[in-house]
This record gives structure tokens, C-alpha cells and sequence, in this order.
């Protein structure tokens, strides 16, 4: 099963190579993929700077990390935050003591990237859109992508499933299941699976930055584990 989601994980890395696309990173064998908006950089690159677009992809787009090597903790909400999913979700296996306080190694047991290729500065959706779009169709296509039990897609509105737009399910598959949280609060994700797949399980849900409350993450973490004990994988 390993050896072959790392050979799907080298055919993936190949086709974003091809596609000048970003891979991503962390453990390219998790069963959990957490999809983000876009990559986040501090000075701003406009859409036609194609120079800077392909240094970026060169330096990024193979940055997969299974080293045990991890980042110190400091206030990156986004990394927070997931590092607080990941940590409920394997629970047991952060209560032995093995892990580093001071480090996010939620990579060790999980794989990120994003919705959109072109990093950005601050969010925008309408010039990410045309990135959007590609990167949707790589997905769409990507048997590794397809591997995972678990996606989730923390990226908000970059991603639409309405009654005018179905991308969720034409990309990944799958159909809507359930919705949890409040209707009158931001705080909130809806599960989609594949009814003919019952492996597979898409989360939709706001980016993981400010705002999110630790209510949702503990509730999409029990979903989570829920699913991966009946799988047998934790």
C-alpha cells in the first residue's frame, strides 16, 4: 500500500513539474490531506510575472517533508491551527510524549497543499481563479490526490458547491453527506463521500486563520478519527 501511494506520489510530483504547479508538503504517505487556498509570500508577485512564478515553483514545488524535521511553533495560525487538528485527531499517539511541544510536526501524519498554485500576499479569489481552475482539473486527474481517505478542503469560498457549481463533487468524485456547526456562524464544515467508495471522505470548511474556533476543529477532528478507526488506519 506504501510503495504504492509513493509511486503515485512520484507520478504526482512529475505532472506538477510538467504543469509548473506546486506539490505541497509533509508526508506524502498520511492518510489526511489538508487543501489550503493558495501559497502565502510576503511581497506580492502580479499574474504576468512568469520569472518569478517559475523561481518560486522551482525552490517549492518538491517540498515534500518525511525527514522528521519540522518548523518551531511561533504564531502561524494556519500551521496552529492544523497542528491542533492533527494533534485531536491522533490523539493517542501525542498523549505517549514522543512529540516535540515546540515543533508543528502535524506533517508527520498529514500532507498540505493548496487550491492555488500562484502565491499571494493577501486572499483574492478573482485573480486566483484562473489558477484555481488548473488546479482543479490536476486534481480531478490525479490518482494520488485520489488516494487519500481523508481531504480536506480548508480553502472557504475558493472552492464552490451551489446549485450553479458542483466543483467539489466533479473534482473529487463525491456527493454531499452532512453538515455540522451553526448556520448563523462561520464556524462550520460539510462532509462529502463517495457512496460506491466508502473510504473516501471530503471535508469542506473555512481557511484554517483567524476565526476558526477550536470547537470545529475538535468536531471535524472526531469525524476524522471516526473514519480512519473504521478504516482500521488508526
Amino acid at each position: 500500500m506504501i510503495m504504492d501511494r509513493e509511486k503515485l506520489f512520484e507520478e504526482f510530483l512529475r505532472t506538477c513539474r510538467h504543469n509548473e504547479q506546486i506539490c505541497g508538503l509533509g508526508n506524502p504517505c498520511a492518510n489526511i490531506l489538508i487543501i489550503g487556498q493558495e501559497p502565502y509570500i510576503s511581497e506580492e508577485f502580479e499574474a504576468n510575472d512568469v520569472e518569478k512564478y517559475k523561481d518560486y515553483l522551482e525552490k517549492n514545488y518538491t517540498s515534500c517533508r518525511n525527514n522528521g524535521v519540522y518548523n518551531i511553533r511561533d504564531n502561524n495560525k494556519t500551521w496552529s491551527n492544523y497542528q491542533l487538528l492533527i494533534e485531536k485527531v491522533y490523539k493517542e499517539e501525542y498523549q505517549n510524549n514522543k512529540h516535540d511541544a515546540t515543533k508543528y510536526d502535524f506533517e508527520e501524519f498529514a500532507y498540505t497543499s493548496e487550491l492555488s498554485s500562484w502565491p499571494r500576499k493577501k486572499h483574492s479569489y478573482i485573480k486566483a481563479k484562473p489558477f484555481i481552475n488548473k488546479r482543479l482539473i490536476l486534481f480531478k486527474d490525479s490518482d494520488y490526490i485520489k488516494s487519500f481517505p481523508v481531504i480536506i478542503l480548508a480553502c472557504g469560498c475558493y472552492i464552490k458547491n451551489d446549485d450553479k457549481l458542483r466543483e467539489i463533487d466533479n473534482t473529487f468524485h463525491v456527493e454531499f453527506c452532512k453538515e455540522y456547526g451553526s448556520k448563523q456562524s462561520k464556524n462550520r464544515f460539510w462532509t462529502h463521500v463517495d457512496k460506491s467508495d466508502p473510504r473516501k471522505l471530503v471535508i469542506h470548511t473555512r481557511q484554517f486563520s483567524n476565526g476558526i474556533s477550536n470547537d470545529l476543529i475538535k468536531e471535524m477532528a472526531n469525524v476524522i478519527r471516526n473514519h480512519l478507526t473504521k478504516l482500521g488506519l488508526i
